[in-house]
């Protein structure tokens, strides 16, 4: 017998970020990885953030228009 294959869910998990791109809050709450994007010196840049919707996201990029101050160099991210 041959085994049924449920393509809604194949599509529908196709749909759904990797792993690696959502994570948990102190609270259990999921956040997923939003991008933003740029222009300078006529090229496109990109970079990420973490949000707990579209919503949130959306909230945060105009947070940033506010009142984003550079705060220095990463030189290290700690696992965990």
């Amino acid at each position: 017998m041959t085994d049924i294959v449920d393509l809604s869910a194949i599509r529908n998990a196709r749909e759904t970020p990797d792993p690696d791109l959502i994570c948990r809050d102190a609270f259990g709450r999921e956040m997923r990885t939003y991008v933003l994007e740029y222009e300078m010196d006529g090229r496109r840049w990109g970079l990420s953030v973490m949000a707990y919707s579209m919503e949130d996201a959306e909230a945060r990029v105009a947070a940033m228009r506010d009142g984003l101050v550079l705060c220095g160099e990463l030189y290290r991210v700690l696992p965990g």
